[in-house]
């Protein structure tokens, strides 16, 4: 059962999405209306005046045709006629002419349309895109609009951290935003049950951790207790440091791949690799994987094989979306029931630091830009911010109210036949999500993740619970958006970048794999990211905040 709230305390705790996605309730002001409410009853037309000649009825005005493009996951596809889709043509007489590109080959294909300047109607970018481009007038400027979109408004008042992702105070784009969502992240998930088997307590910090993985490795020679994956646009090797560094008490990345963590102990951003709680993480690193505790294809396994390694008995640990080890058990449990990943406490580091790293608020770095170009600007910006509005953002989250949920008594709840109809599906969310154009991977601007929560199980629910209080408790600390940036500060964010980054992906698996490096080269590797201008870069960062955090 799931509490109606305004949409003013709607707006609260958010989190990259799960597993499971899904908005909230009617009732829009402002923003273009609809142009027929799928739960409205049709107005009868009056009869003829006695005598009068029948007046013919107005045709209906042809729909505004949008092209709209964004990538498609692989676990939920973005079906041309799901029921978001079918709507917005009837609520808004809006036809969405939809291209979908593979997740694998978006970047590429995006970078591609921008340079050669046939962008669609819409298109969904990172906000380094936004940064990179604005300038050329590649994206419409939102800003003049802003008074006449009510929703998004009211939104950015909720949560101001969308006013980071202006460039020169000038809005681009559309962020996904959420008004609701979990506390998970990249937490700490072990197979319990191999616990038992090898008489290993549950470790409670990473020395622990180290133990119990020389322990699994014994009692499976052909096991890599320690797995890792390449994955949201992020490398293997900084989805294996993130979590890592960050809970040495440094960090590596911001959610979109900057060489850039935000302290939040200092509250300002900093180049990890720098600190000695840094070099710190990479030592534990190299350590596991010296002794065959880390799996040696951290740096490029997919996905794909990342869920195969830790749904057999090859890999027992992940640190990344605890969300996963939902279908793992599902998975593990089909072969030996007795089989479970489960949720440790948040490990303590060597030098006593204990925290996490979770999901930001919504997917705020990613964002859908207009064609400057596009016919009818108003009307496409009108629509955009209903996605915003009540009714859209319940829309598309979860489906049609009457239908497949109910709202009594200020609180929500699944329809029984939508439950019985997909509680049978290996991924029931993602199942319905794709057939309803739901959620950040179908048409959500302002999501709302509740939807797959009558799947969970009840381990999974109290995942839920304890990830809720990590967070209150100050363990959890969640991805911080970059700040906005001035025209002289990009340009120089590009250059260095640019290098530092190319510089850093040379190197930094040579800490991990290579014995000897650590010791011997690592003051050099730092002097060098000094030369290549890693404290300008955390200067530019921190200025950058300075005009944001008065």
């Amino acid at each position: 059962m799931y509490k109606k709230t305004s949409l003013k305390t709607r707006v609260i705790m958010t989190g990259c999405a799960i597993l499971l996605p899904a908005g909230l309730i009617a009732g829009c002001s402002g923003g273009a209306q609809p142009a027929n409410n799928a739960n409205s009853k049709p107005t009868a037309t009056p009869p003829a005046a006695s005598g009068g000649a029948t007046t013919p009825a107005p045709a209906p005005a042809a729909p505004l045709e949008i092209s709209w493009m964004r990538y498609e996951h692989p676990s939920q596809a973005i079906l041309n006629d799901s029921l978001a889709v079918k709507e917005f043509q009837k609520r808004q007489n809006v036809k969405l002419n939809l291209q979908s590109v593979p997740q694998s080959n978006y970047d590429d294909k995006k970078k591609t349309l921008i340079a050669t300047n046939t962008t669609p109607d819409i298109m969904l970018v990172k906000q380094d895109d936004i940064q990179n481009y604005a300038d050329t007038g590649i994206f419409l400027d939102l800003t003049p609009y802003l008074d006449k979109m009510p929703n998004l408004k009211k939104v950015i008042e909720q949560q101001p951290d969308i006013n980071k992702n202006r460039i020169d105070n000038k809005l681009y784009g559309f962020p996904l935003a959420a008004s609701y969502a979990g506390a998970g992240g990249q937490l700490s998930m072990i197979r319990v049950d191999i616990l038992d088997k090898i008489g290993a307590k549950a470790p409670t910090s990473y020395d622990e951790l180290y133990e119990v993985f020389k322990k699994m490795k014994a009692a499976y020679p052909d096991s890599y207790p320690f797995t890792a994956r390449a994955a949201n646009g992020l490398t293997g090797t900084e989805n294996l440091i993130n979590p890592i560094a960050f809970a040495f008490g440094s960090g590596y990345t911001t959610f979109n791949g900057s060489k850039m963590y935000y302290e939040p102990k200092e509250k300002k951003y900093k180049f990890g690799p720098n600190s000695p709680e840094f070099k710190d993480a990479i030592g534990w690193l190299f350590k596991l994987h010296k002794e065959k505790l880390l799996d040696p294809d951290y740096a490029t396994a997919t996905s794909q094989i990342w869920q195969e390694k830790l749904s057999s008995v090859k890999s027992f640990y992940f640190q990344d979306n605890n969300g996963f080890a939902n279908q793992f058990n599902i998975a593990l449990q089909k072969v030996d029931p007795k089989s479970k990943f489960d949720m440790l406490p948040t490990l303590t580091s060597p030098n006593g630091t204990k925290r996490n790293l979770i999901y930001a608020k919504g997917h705020l770095s990613e964002s859908y830009v207009i064609n400057p170009k596009v016919k009818n600007p108003e009307k496409v910006v009108a629509f955009m911010d209903w996605l915003y509005s009540d009714e859209g953002s319940n829309l598309t989250s979860f489906g049609l109210q009457g239908e497949h949920y109910s709202l009594a008594n200020g609180e929500y709840k699944m329809a029984d036949a939508l439950f019985n109809k997909y509680k049978d599906d290996k991924t029931p969310g993602y199942t319905i999500s794709s057939l309803f154009g739901l959620g950040y991977l179908g048409f959500a601007v302002l999501e709302d993740t509740r939807l797959g929560q009558p799947f969970q199980t009840p381990q999974s629910r109290e995942w839920d619970d304890r990830t809720v209080k990590m967070e209150k408790d100050g363990e959890s600390i969640r991805f911080v958006s970059d700040p906005p940036f001035t025209k002289d500060e990009r340009e120089k964010l590009k250059q260095l970048r640019s290098q530092l980054d190319s510089y850093l992906t040379r190197n930094m698996d040579k800490f991990i794999m290579v014995d000897g490096a650590l010791s011997k080269d690592w003051d050099g590797f730092v002097a060098e990211l000094k030369k290549l201008g890693s404290d300008q870069l955390e200067k530019i960062y921190n200025d950058a905040l300075a005009r944001v955090v008065k």
